[in-house]
């Protein structure tokens, strides 16, 4: 029950930074750096899965990563992305494969030939994830009625009489 509770706190830590982060990016856009609130949610979500771990040198390797990954990285990639936009896309496209590439060794219990396959279906799923289904959306914006602001509510149509 402990181990189950423990988790699902993490969990929602996560998904708080997530939205957290999300909002800060769309509300104000000269912020330099992401919201305070966003950070210590993910921050307290490691400190509850290291408080799970068998030693003080796991404990203090998972949070110095997470120091690392949820307070330091962003700022690079912020940087990084108003100074060189070919560069940002370079260590989005390596951070996607290495991504896949980890996640088809854990899966399969490890492997070079696991981590290619992680890395093929990773790049499959993503480019379905963000090519296919924006083409999709795209389509679909035929079949939307004019709606002339985000401000403006939609107003349904009424037919009286069917085609």
């Amino acid at each position: 029950m402990f181990l189950h509770s423990t988790m699902e706190l993490a969990l929602r830590q996560s998904m708080k930074h997530e939205d957290l982060t999300n909002a800060g990016k769309h509300a104000d856009t000269t912020s330099r750096f992401p919201a305070s609130l966003s950070t210590n949610a993910a921050l307290m979500a490691s400190t509850v899965l290291a408080s799970r771990l068998p030693s003080t040198t796991h404990v203090f390797s998972l949070t110095l990563f997470s120091i690392e990954v949820f307070g330091l990285f962003p700022v690079f990639r912020r940087h990084l992305k108003h100074h060189s936009w070919p560069l940002h896309l370079t260590l989005t496209i390596f951070l996607i494969v290495l991504a896949s590439g980890g996640l088809g060794m854990v899966i399969s219990g490890g492997g070079l030939g696991y981590a290619v396959l992680g890395v093929i279906l990773g790049g499959i799923v993503t480019l379905l994830g963000m090519g296919a289904t924006s083409w999709w959306l795209i389509g679909l914006q035929r079949y939307k009625n004019e709606i002339h602001g985000p401000w403006d509510p939609a107003r349904p149509v009424i037919r009286r009489h069917w085609d």
